[in-house]
């Protein structure tokens, strides 16, 4: 299944026990995704490890979602609830049971756990168990092939001087407060027709 593209699923098929809801693979970013249940005692092992790397790479944008191939019920989000910090990432539950059978039958795998690492482009870079060497290498190589997570530029604040303060300052000043804002200045070359544009625009 390497270079393949992971069968995909809309957030609204699965029931989310933890974390945001997000579609399969999650859109635009690196991720793994891996399947467990709570009565595999070697998924439960991976917990702390899935938890530690979904933290070192948050930052680079990695979503980790692990779905349960359970049946959903009452003791099964009972269980979630009890991992608290064993378990720092999202956690959903597939109440059809299609997206464990899809994703397994496809990596042509029985057992769990089992987990994809996925590009930003839902492309499959590794598919195998969590704890293999491999599987960090593989989240390495996906993170820093992404994007950096965009950083918005901070709003400016709005402008508080009166008039007569703002006709204090140099014309360069306000056309920079304009600039800074994205308003335009074609055809304003005086500096009253200035400061009545920020006092219209930008206040």
């Amino acid at each position: 299944m390497l270079g393949q593209t992971l069968p995909s699923f809309s957030a609204g098929k699965l029931k989310f026990l933890k974390g945001e809801p997000t579609d399969i693979p999650p859109k635009g970013h690196p991720a793994v995704i891996e399947l467990w249940a709570t009565w595999c005692g070697p998924c439960r092992m991976v917990f702390p490890h899935l938890s530690e790397l979904a933290r070192a790479y948050k930052d680079k944008g990695l979503k980790v979602v692990s779905i349960c191939v359970e049946q959903d019920s009452p003791a099964l989000q009972q269980f979630v609830d009890q991992q608290g910090s064993k378990m720092d990432y999202t956690v959903a539950v597939d109440p059809s049971g299609e997206a464990g059978q899809q994703l397994m039958a496809a990596a042509k795998v029985s057992g769990i756990p089992h987990a994809f690492v996925v590009d930003r482009d839902g492309v499959v870079r590794f598919g195998g168990h969590p704890m293999d060497p491999g599987f960090e290498a593989a989240i390495k190589k996906v993170v820093d092939g992404a994007p950096a997570p965009k950083q918005e530029k901070p709003k400016p604040a709005p402008v508080s001087q009166s008039r007569e303060e703002l006709s204090g300052l140099p014309v360069r000043e306000l056309k920079g407060m304009l600039q800074e804002r994205g308003v335009g200045m074609t055809g304003i070359a005086e500096k009253g027709e200035l400061v009545q544009l920020i006092l219209d625009r930008c206040t």
